[in-house]
């Protein structure tokens, strides 16, 4: 495409690009739709992180240049509670008002809650078509993450305003199947409302098979069975119940070690300190870049992905588990995580728990052991479903799908 016919799209962020998620789930798509299409990004940053990161934030701001998308940024406020939000989308609603007017902005491309707050306000005032990438429920969202209270005032608002939005967006994307098929039958369309299905996607290029040796030796695991779980630790990972699940892998699996890999290091090593049901040399906790996760992934055997049962938890799309996948690692999961439990089950990945009690790990770990007997076969078909369902050229060419039918309404 002409760079003179590309698409004009405003993508709203309210995470800053210097974060985890965007690093993994909106940086990598924007540099595949940069392509085919004028992206301008929106995003709001934290004036310390980019102080703390000044390479990493020069580097990202090269990288965005290179690829013709530029950047525009605001200052993310955290204080006061609800003002400093309140603020954001204000001022993000200037600024987005100028960009659009501007560069004469076809598209806004909202990602979650803040972004299509301003995105709705934008819709409202100009004729721009309106794209609300929602990464999960509005309300519930902030009950288990902010502390709001359920059917309080806030929730009540936000689930009134989300319908709101819906009905105003002119596309939808939600993160599983499981959510796009509620939404049809709760919400009454007033009109034709395309909702996609796009899932948290990978960097297939980077994350792929293989088998590190010289890590393993470094690490000291080349003759340890590895129990892999990267990610944050926040409560609704159920840490504890991790550490439950290990201590019963070490009972069937003697040469069993859990490789932890997150940011959030100080939480891990508390709980460490009161589980001294386990030795702490069967446990690494360390935090590696983005850019060297698929190494550390290669010298696991099984990765886990475990998550409290919620509302938020059945629209999820972990980007952990596509990772595994794609790093050939079959998956043990707990239940009703958006739409894992159907793909495990149907390309025979990996397993999923009944409960939390030990005859539930038992179960979960002996049927874990009985699909690794196949040896490659079952490397082969955790890459396959990864190609299949999580890979970010078939996300990316999803979004430009939209881009392209939203233009020609």
């Amino acid at each position: 495409m002409a760079k003179d016919t590309k698409i004009k799209v405003l993508y709203i962020s309210y995470l800053g690009m210097l974060e985890p998620i965007p690093k993994s789930q909106v940086l990598p798509y924007l540099f595949e739709l940069s392509k085919d299409a004028e992206i301008h990004l929106l995003s709001f940053e934290k004036k310390k992180l980019i102080k703390k990161e000044s390479g990493e934030f020069k580097r990202i701001k090269n990288r965005l240049l290179e690829k013709g998308i530029i950047w525009h940024k605001l200052t993310y406020h955290k204080y006061p509670i609800l003002l400093s939000s309140i603020l954001d989308i204000f001022s993000g609603i200037i600024i987005s008002l100028f960009i659009v007017l501007r560069y004469k902005i076809a598209i806004v491309h909202a990602r979650s809650n803040i972004p299509i707050a301003i995105g709705y306000i934008l819709k409202s005032v100009l004729p721009v078509k309106l794209l609300y990438d929602r990464r999960g429920i509005m309300g519930e969202d902030h009950t288990e993450h902010s502390g709001w209270k359920k059917e309080g005032y806030l929730h009540r608002l936000a689930t009134w305003f989300e319908k709101k939005v819906i009905r105003k967006s002119d596309a939808i994307v939600v993160l599983t199947q499981r959510t796009n098929d509620q939404l049809k039958k709760s919400v009454n369309f007033s009109r034709n409302i395309s909702i996609d299905t796009i899932p948290c996607c990978v960097d297939l290029q980077l994350f792929k098979l293989s088998d590190n040796q010289n890590l393993k030796d470094e690490t000291r695991l080349s003759d340890k069975f590895v129990f892999v779980y990267s990610g944050s630790v926040g409560t609704y990972n159920l840490l504890d119940e991790m550490f439950d699940f290990f201590k019963e892998a070490l009972n069937l699996i003697p040469s069993a070690h859990f490789l932890i890999l997150t940011q959030n290091k100080d939480a891990v090593s508390g709980l460490m300190e009161r589980r001294t049901d386990i030795e702490k040399a069967r446990i690494t906790v360390s935090y590696v870049p983005q850019e060297r996760l698929p190494v550390f992934l290669s010298v696991g055997d099984a990765g886990l992905v475990f998550r409290r049962t919620s509302p938020t938890a059945m629209a999820a799309s972990p980007t952990k588990f596509g990772e595994y996948l794609a790093c050939g690692l079959p998956v043990v999961s707990t239940p009703q995580i958006g739409d894992l439990e159907e793909i495990i089950d149907s390309n025979r990945i990996g397993v999923v728990l009944n409960g939390y009690t030990q005859d539930d790990y038992k179960e979960a770990i002996n049927s874990l052991l009985l699909l690794l007997r196949e040896k490659e076969g079952i490397k082969r078909r955790c890459r396959k479903t990864a190609e299949d369902f999580f890979s970010l050229e078939r996300g990316a060419r999803a979004y430009l799908g939209i881009y392209n039918r939203l233009v020609n309404i």
